[in-house]
């Protein structure tokens, strides 16, 4: 292995690539990105990003771990434990302002991607070991607990204000007689679509497929029109490039919350990575992936959005 090879271990799979894998290698990103797009939208929402700048993180920050990662199958980009720790992070430093938020996120992002870099440096990769899968399980289903409180006054069409979980689950409880009718319709609607493909016909990617039929609905039926939230229009082209502004008295509360991201996003993804590894016998270079995951969140930090490791429900099947 080259110098080269051994900073960019990326560069040594293409050398060795086949052609007969290509074929597969199409297929299996097709899968991917069918999942990942409407999953990166709702991510984006979940962090208080708009949507474009979740597809936005769902493409560099990819090509970076690709290129200095030494998993295979490890995808980067949005995941839900990130969003819920960016949101909780700039939230009280941003005071509602969507200026200030874009420019701290962007602040979060390179000090996620340097804290990151640092670490695989030092060689603190030995840091993975010492979360074992039952606390990362009980931690991300903790997220995942709180995301849905987050999402529920979204589901039943009511204008929650409340920001913490106890506090939702209260105002949420006690103005069910708000509920928007025709918003729960479409939510369970699609909801049942989710969870039938996912029983009944696990290789159509669901998220997708949900997006489409609630993207038809709205069009033939007007929803919009009849109080039902839409995503409306997502911006094109390329994200805005700038110099963010920051408080100095804020950076502290951001390298805290930096620091505490880079560390859950590593741990999740070396136990995802050590698993497909495992599956396909060969190892990982555990202070090489965190240099990488912090090269990726640089590439990021265009749209404020740190990376994490993405886990879609087809990445067992397509990527094996």
């Amino acid at each position: 292995m080259t110098t080269v090879e051994r900073w960019v271990p990326g560069l040594g799979e293409l050398r060795g690539y086949q052609g007969a894998w290509l074929r597969s290698d199409v297929l299996a990103g097709l899968s991917v990105a069918a999942i990942q797009i409407p999953t990166a939208i709702a991510y984006a929402e979940l962090a208080g990003f708009s949507p474009e700048t979740g597809l936005y993180a769902s493409v560099l920050p990819l090509v970076a771990y690709a290129l200095f990662g030494s998993s295979r199958q490890l995808i980067v980009g949005p995941d839900s434990a990130t969003c819920a720790m960016v949101a909780a992070t700039l939230v009280p430093l941003a005071s509602q302002n969507p200026l200030r938020y874009a420019d701290y996120s962007v602040v979060l992002a390179l000090m996620v991607g340097a804290l990151s870099v640092v670490g695989g440096l030092v060689r603190l990769g030995f840091i993975a070991d010492f979360l074992s899968r039952p606390i990362l399980t009980g931690f991300l289903n903790g997220i995942g607990i709180s995301i849905i409180a987050g999402q529920l006054g979204k589901l039943f069409g009511i204008r929650l204000t409340s920001q913490e979980f106890f506090g939702q689950i209260w105002e949420f409880g006690s103005r069910l007689g708000e509920t928007h009718t025709l918003t729960l319709a479409v939510g369970a609607g699609l909801l049942v679509v989710l969870i039938a493909l996912k029983r009944l016909a696990p290789r159509i990617p669901g998220p997708l497929a949900a997006v489409m039929l609630g993207g038809l609905a709205v069009s033939i039926f007007d929803l919009g029109e009849q109080g039902v939230r839409v995503v409306g229009v997502v911006p094109a082209g390329l994200p805005a490039f700038g110099v963010p502004s920051v408080d100095p008295n804020d950076l502290r509360a951001l390298a805290i919350g930096a620091l505490g991201i880079a560390l859950m996003s590593y741990c999740s993804a070396m136990l995802t990575a050590r698993s497909f590894a495992a599956r396909n016998h060969y190892e990982i270079d555990a202070n090489q992936d965190f240099i990488a995951l912090g090269l990726a969140n640089f590439t990021s930090c265009s749209t404020g959005f740190p990376s994490g490791a993405a886990k879609t429900p087809m990445c067992s099947s397509v990527l094996s």
